[in-house]
């Protein structure tokens, strides 16, 4: 029936595909006796309302006669404001349709272009929420309290995404609309007024993001599904709404969108965040991408967010290599026990651990958000575990070596395991990634998604687990653990064996750092590696 409506014939269509995109669709799932064509039939019959939008014909043009100060604007902005509080059924189909009423105003006034269209969008989803939100001592008729508070989601996510709409990059056949900001709410000659939309625009998106870091707490939410929630983080994130360049808010983007969008400093300009962006997506990639296991998303949003491109860029290249790096050399270490007169897998470790010293520092340079997708509580928790492997009897790196054993200890053979070290290795990595991919099923995330998201967090828990356990194997097992030194001798003379005992000490040091999730006060594995914050809601 909604494709069907020629309603949406006179809306630009990349504005009802942005508003219907993932929760846009969820919130219509979610009312009683309503839908968007009974809105669009219902406000095409409000004349006086519809009457208010005729200055928005004449906001763009320079040598007009009308009055498009803010403060005319602003009284016009209370008028419809005023109009939706009157009526209940008027105020609900503006609040989960604003575009019908768009599609009514442009029938009215003509064939209005995506300038004018997005601005009559951006004046009825401001209305509402002041409706909604209760602003200026607004009370709508025919509401309680409750009701409103439950609706205030909705009117934040219609005004978010209406505002932010002039923020995305188009393609070339597509009109440019950033030039129709600074008419929003008002424009007055010879001065700027870009920042009146600017300000509202950030204040949108933050009210929008902070609904959903607590949306288990909003009913309407609760009728989204984790597939849908995700789109919508998406969409807040990435310019395209699905990928490319983050989504930044500010006039300096404003402006070099309403430039000529071939020149290429005009890209870099786009693609430049100001501090409250890199605040948001931060946010975003914490509470939202981590727990949820979008590792390559959240590494994306690090890259982006941090400064000096070229620095982060080399550093993220060093750190990738010696992470390469050290696993050829433990491969190596299978068929040649030295290498330029060292053994094999002590030059895996010295590679370990400038990997480590590269890791410190890009987050020494760049912060906070660097150690983002490194997912530091693995390697802090593999560390615990690489303690337990010092303490514990010296038989558990003798079976490795089985019939070597003579040939580096005077003892005697341990009696021989139930299972052998590869097998212990196999039990311990399913167990970790069981307990990932049950805890990626109990955050709402697909099945399909949580296999291969679980397998992926796996595989970076499985690199820190083998670079601590290569450095404790090489420098502190040998010097704390009992008969230390004959693990040092097996590995010069026999780096077959000593790579099997790497592999069981990086599973072991793997489930420890896995299953000591549940001491670390309620937070998911992905979490930063950080307890104070600074936030109200904590």
């Amino acid at each position: 029936m909604i494709a069907n409506s020629t309603w949406q014939d006179r809306v630009h269509g990349a504005f009802f595909e942005r508003e219907r995109s993932a929760l846009g669709d969820v919130f219509q799932r979610a009312r009683i006796n309503g839908n968007r064509d009974r809105d669009a039939r219902l406000l095409q019959q409000a004349k006086e309302l519809i009457r208010e939008y005729e200055l928005v014909s004449h906001l763009r043009i320079h040598n007009t006669s009308s009055d498009r100060s803010p403060d005319t604007i602003e009284d016009r902005l209370r008028t419809i404001t005023g109009l939706l509080a009157e009526k209940r059924a008027l105020l609900l189909a503006a609040l989960y349709s604003p575009l019908a009423l768009v599609a009514a105003a442009n029938e009215q006034y003509g064939e209005w272009g995506a300038h004018k269209q997005w601005i009559a969008w951006c004046w009825t989803v401001e209305a509402v929420w002041r409706c909604i939100a209760r602003l200026d001592e607004i009370k709508p008729k025919g509401f309680i309290d409750t009701e409103l508070d439950i609706l205030l989601p909705v009117a934040a996510r219609q005004r978010c995404i209406a505002f932010l709409e002039v923020y995305r990059s188009r393609d070339d056949s597509e009109e440019q609309i950033a030039t129709a900001a600074p008419y929003v709410f008002g424009a007055t000659p010879g001065s700027d007024t870009e920042h009146l939309f600017t300000t509202r625009s950030i204040e949108a998106r933050r009210i929008w993001v902070e609904c959903l870091d607590h949306y288990e707490s909003h009913t309407v939410l609760s009728h989204a599904d984790s597939s849908e929630l995700e789109q919508e983080i998406t969409a807040l994130l990435f310019d395209s709404g699905r990928c490319g360049p983050l989504l930044g808010v500010s006039t300096d983007r404003l402006n070099a969108l309403g430039n000529d969008h071939k020149h290429k400093k005009k890209e870099r300009k786009c693609r430049t965040l100001k501090q409250d962006d890199k605040r948001i997506m931060s946010n975003l990639a914490e509470r939202h991408l981590l727990p949820r296991f979008r590792l390559w998303d959240t590494l994306r949003v690090a890259m982006a967010i941090t400064q000096e491109r070229r620095c982060r860029v080399g550093i993220a290249f060093c750190t990738s290599v010696s992470a390469l790096a050290t696993l050829l050399l433990v491969i190596v270490a299978l068929f040649r026990p030295k290498l330029i007169g060292c053994p094999t897998l002590t030059w895996a470790a010295v590679v370990a651990g400038g990997c480590c010293l590269l890791g410190i520092a890009g987050i020494i340079v760049h912060g906070r958000v660097w150690a983002l997708p490194l997912l530091l509580r693995m390697p802090a928790a593999a560390a615990i575990g690489l303690f337990m492997l010092t303490a514990m009897h010296p038989s558990w790196w003798h079976a490795a070596f089985g019939d070597a054993l003579p040939d580096i200890s005077s003892g005697s053979q341990p009696v021989s395991p139930p299972l052998g070290p590869l097998w212990a290795t196999v039990l311990l990595s399913a167990a970790a990634y069981a307990y990932l991919l049950t805890t990626a099923r109990n955050n709402g995330i697909d099945w399909r998604s949580a296999l291969g998201r679980s397998f992926m967090v796996l595989l970076v828990g499985a690199l820190h687990a083998l670079i601590v356990s290569l450095l404790g194997l090489a420098w502190v097992v040998p010097v704390f653990s009992e008969n230390g030194a004959e693990l040092a001798q097996g590995w010069a003379a026999h780096s077959r064996a000593g790579v099997i005992t790497l592999v069981q000490a990086t599973a072991w040091c793997l489930a420890a750092g896995v299953f000591s999730q549940i001491l670390w006060d309620d937070r998911p594995i992905t979490a930063p590696l950080t307890h104070t914050r600074w936030r109200k809601d904590m």
